[in-house]
C-alpha cells in the first residue's frame, strides 16, 4: 500500500479473531506466498493470530493461512469524497465506536455461552446496538460497497437507479459513492429511540429506499442466538455471509432480450456469525411463533400477510423456510409474563418502551442438520465472494462434504443466482470440489441443472435487492402488544 493508504475491514477484527489460531511456522499448509488484503508481501511470526482461508480468486484455489489483519477488507474504504460529507468526522471513525460497543456487548454473549450459562440478558438499547451493527455489517460489505462504486450515475446498474438519479438531483449529491457514504454516516449518527420515532426520521436523513431497508432489517425479525450441539460442528465466514437470505426466490428476465429484470423473494432468515460456535439468526416474523399464535387476531394477521406475499411467487404453495423447524423463539421482555400460553403486560407494567427494559436471550442448540443448511447457505453464495474461513479442518472438511454432496433445499442449481456474481456457479463448484479433495475427502459431488430447482432456489445474496416498504404503516397495532407491523415489514416484492 502507499503511505497514505488505509486497510479498512468490512468484518471487524473482533469478529475474526473468534475465528483464528495462533501461528506456528511448522503447519503443513506453511506456504511462502501469504498476501494481505492489498496484495503485498506480509510475513507471519510465531503466535500471530491467523486465519485459516480458502482462497477462491485465483483459478486454483489455495488452502492457506493468513494474517487476521489482513483479510476481509479492502483499501480506503470511507475515504469522504470532495463534498459528500459536510462534517468533521470520518465514516471510519464513527464505525470505530460502534465497533467498540457493540465488542464489548458480544463479547458479555460469548463469555455467557462458552462459560455454559442458559442465556444472556441484554438492554433494549443493547439489542437495538446489535441490530444496527448488523445492518451496518451488510451495507458495508463487498455487496452495496461494489453497488455504490461507481464515480457516476451512468455506472449505476441497480433497479432503484432513476430513485437514486431523483434523489441525487434533489440533495446536490455527485456521485453513487457519495451516496452511500453519506446513508453510512445517517445510519451510524442515528439514535435508536425506545419509542420508535426514528422510523419516521430516517427517510429524511438519507437515501428513502435504503432507510426503509434498515427499518425492514430491524423490524421484520426478531433475533436468536445459536450453536451447535455437537461439540465437533462449526460455523463458517464468508465475504458476503451476513448479506444473504433465506427464502424462496423467482428471478425474471425478458423475454425479448433475455435481459435480467429483478427477482420475488421473500426473506424468512438472515444470519450474522459470532464464531464459529455462536451465530445470530434473524428470523422472520412471518413464520410461526408461538406465544404470538396464541393471540388469534396476530396469528390470522401472520398467516394473511404470509400468503399474500407467496402469492407473488409462481409457485406460492411451495414457499416455505428450509429453516422452519429451527428450535428458536422471541427473547422475552421484562415487560410481559406468560399467562395460560400467551403474552400480557408484568404487573405494574403500562406497555411503555425505555432503554433500560430487557430481553432474556437463550442459547438455542441446533441440530447438525441446521448446522449444516446454514453452511450451506453461505456456501451456494460463494460465487459472489474471493474467500472462505473456517476455524478448523474437520469441521469444516465434514460442512463442505455436506453442501457437495447433498441434492435437497435447491443448492447447487447451475445457473441460478449468477446475476452480478464475479464467476459462475459451476466454476465455483469445481473449485469447491478441488479443496475437498485437498482436504483429503473422497466424497463425490453433485450438482444439477434443473428448470423446476431454478424456480425454487432457496438462496440468494442481498447485494443488489432494494425493498420498497412500509408504504401503509399507518393505524397498526403497537409494536410490543402484536407483531403486525413487523410483519408487514417483511413483506418485500421487487419493482419489476
Amino acid at each position: 500500500m502507499q503511505p497514505h493508504e488505509q486497510y479498512q475491514h468490512y468484518i471487524p477484527q473482533f469478529i475474526l479473531r473468534n475465528f483464528s489460531h495462533q501461528y506456528k511456522p511448522s503447519r503443513k499448509r506453511n506456504e511462502t506466498r501469504k498476501r494481505n488484503g492489498a496484495g503485498q508481501e506480509k510475513p507471519m511470526k510465531r503466535n500471530d493470530n491467523v486465519l485459516n482461508i480458502v482462497d477462491l480468486a485465483s483459478e486454483k484455489p489455495q488452502l492457506r493461512e493468513t494474517l487476521v489483519s489482513r483479510w476481509f477488507g479492502q483499501v480506503d474504504m470511507y475515504n469522504d469524497a470532495a463534498d459528500a460529507i459536510n462534517s468533521k468526522k470520518s465514516v471510519e471513525a464513527e464505525l470505530c465506536k460502534l465497533e467498540s460497543r457493540t465488542a464489548e456487548i458480544l463479547q458479555k454473549v460469548r463469555k455467557a455461552h462458552e462459560n455454559g450459562e442458559p442465556g444472556i440478558a441484554l438492554t433494549r438499547l443493547e439489542r437495538d446496538r446489535l441490530r444496527k451493527f448488523l445492518f451496518i455489517m451488510k451495507y458495508r460489505g463487498p455487496g452495496f460497497y461494489g453497488k455504490y462504486a461507481s464515480k457516476d450515475l451512468s455506472g449505476y446498474r441497480a433497479e432503484d437507479k432513476n430513485l437514486l438519479r431523483a434523489y441525487m438531483a434533489e440533495k446536490h449529491f455527485k456521485s453513487p459513492r457519495d451516496v452511500w457514504l453519506h446513508n453510512l454516516r445517517a445510519i451510524l449518527d442515528l439514535e435508536m429511540d425506545p419509542e420508535g420515532e426514528w422510523m419516521t426520521k430516517l427517510p429524511e436523513a438519507m437515501f428513502p429506499a435504503d432507510a426503509a431497508m434498515f427499518t425492514h432489517h430491524v423490524q421484520g425479525s426478531y433475533m436468536a442466538f445459536c450453536t451447535p450441539s455437537k461439540a465437533d460442528d462449526e460455523f463458517i465466514l464468508t465475504d458476503q455471509c451476513y448479506n444473504v437470505f433465506e427464502g424462496p426466490i423467482h428471478e425474471t428476465t425478458s423475454v425479448v432480450t433475455g435481459e435480467y429484470i429483478g427477482a420475488t423473494y421473500l426473506c424468512f432468515h438472515e444470519f450474522g456469525p459470532v464464531s464459529a460456535r455462536l451465530i445470530i439468526v434473524l428470523r422472520s416474523f412471518v413464520l410461526p411463533q408461538a406465544f404470538d399464535d396464541g393471540n388469534p387476531r396476530i396469528r390470522d394477521a401472520r398467516q394473511t400477510f404470509l400468503k399474500a406475499a407467496a402469492v407473488q411467487l409462481p409457485n406460492p404453495e411451495k414457499a416455505k423456510s428450509i429453516l422452519a423447524d429451527l428450535p428458536v423463539a422471541k427473547a422475552m421482555s421484562s415487560q410481559v409474563r406468560v399467562v395460560n400460553s400467551r403474552l400480557e403486560l408484568a404487573p405494574g407494567e403500562t406497555g411503555q418502551r425505555r432503554g433500560s427494559d430487557k430481553f432474556e436471550f437463550l442459547f438455542w442448540p441446533i441440530k447438525r442438520k441446521h448446522v449444516d443448511i446454514i453452511n450451506s447457505i453461505f456456501l451456494d453464495n460463494v460465487l459472489h465472494c474471493k474467500s472462505i474461513v473456517f476455524r478448523s479442518e474437520a469441521p469444516f472438511t465434514r460442512a463442505l462434504e455436506a453442501y457437495l454432496t447433498t441434492g435437497s433445499y435447491g443448492f447447487k442449481t447451475l445457473g441460478v443466482g449468477e446475476h452480478g456474481a464475479r464467476t459462475s456457479r459451476l466454476i465455483c463448484l469445481e473449485k469447491l470440489s478441488v479443496v475437498l479433495r485437498d482436504l483429503g475427502s473422497d466424497k463425490t459431488p453433485v450438482w444439477h441443472d434443473n428448470e423446476e430447482a431454478r424456480q425454487e432456489c432457496h438462496v440468494r445474496s442481498l447485494d443488489d435487492i432494494w425493498l420498497d416498504m412500509f408504504k401503509a404503516s399507518e393505524g397498526l397495532m403497537n409494536l410490543e402488544e402484536s407483531s403486525l407491523f413487523k410483519i408487514y415489514s417483511t413483506l418485500s416484492k421487487r419493482i419489476l
